[in-house]
């Protein structure tokens, strides 16, 4: 397909991380510097030997990590550690061992990334704090409306192709209609489902790049989505892709355990 070709976050292996497929750079686009605490459950997702960031997740329980399987698929456990408590990667304050990768059964990157979610789960227990929290999720019968308010966060690139950060970023993006999302997306050949949801500014280029796969995406303070696939980064015209969180609740309580 002649598209820029949707840029998976989060690059597959320890590469550049990134949304969409293989272009999702590691930043958020034209956000800010995180606030200490203000993002409490956001991780960076490491290559143990070389401390490369390849994705981003979030804290789910004392000893599981929510993040997409697109980041992690095909990896092995003992190549991963979680970074945890920081707002700077050059000042980690918690780094846990990677013991287990479990992977939606159903995930297929074939068929526009549907089902893109795992749980990583950590040999050490997290530490709650002030700065460090699990993630709120979204109860059975939540629902976002387009328009609502979202807010995503990461260490991916400033733009697409752009440099790399170890400052955390957020950005305020907005949640876009799905009928729309779904009839831009067929228009090229991709598919977004139900259990998918979209966000971007139509205005302004903002939102995730390459290195922000997995992280999340939330309303209000409750996680709402997980950083999956774009068009480039940060469209205006292309909404980013996200793994809709709720769609998920049931399969999330049955293996964070």
């Amino acid at each position: 397909m002649a598209l820029t070709i949707l840029c998976l976050l989060g690059l597959l292996a320890f590469s550049q991380a990134g949304i969409l497929k293989p272009y999702f750079d590691p930043r958020i686009v034209n956000g800010v510097d995180a606030k200490e605490g203000e993002i409490p459950y956001q991780v960076s997702l490491q290559e143990k030997s070389t401390s490369f960031h390849f994705c981003g997740g979030s804290i789910l329980s004392k000893n599981f990590v929510i993040t997409a399987a697109h980041c992690v698929v095909g990896q092995t456990a003992s190549n991963i550690k979680v970074i945890a408590n920081t707002i700077d990667l050059k000042k980690p304050q918690q780094t846990h061992t990677v013991t287990e990768i479990r992977v939606h059964e159903g995930y297929n990157a074939a068929d526009s990334w549907i089902n893109d979610v795992a749980l990583l789960k950590v040999k050490d227990p997290f530490i709650i704090s002030e700065t460090l929290q699990y993630v709120p999720l979204p109860p059975k019968d939540h629902v976002v409306n387009a328009n609502d308010i979202a807010v995503v966060s990461g260490w991916g690139r400033l733009w697409q192709g752009g440099p790399t950060t170890t400052r955390l970023q957020r950005v305020d993006i907005f949640i876009a209609d799905q009928n729309y999302c779904a009839n831009i997306y067929n228009s090229v050949g991709y598919n977004v489902y139900a259990t998918q949801v979209c966000a971007y500014d139509m205005q302004t280029e903002k939102g995730s790049c390459h290195g922000d796969s997995g992280g999340p995406l939330t309303v209000d303070g409750v996680l709402v989505g997980l950083v999956s696939w774009a068009n480039g980064c940060a469209s205006t015209s292309y909404p980013t892709v996200y793994t809709r969180v709720v769609s998920y609740i049931d399969w999330i309580k049955s293996n964070a355990v």
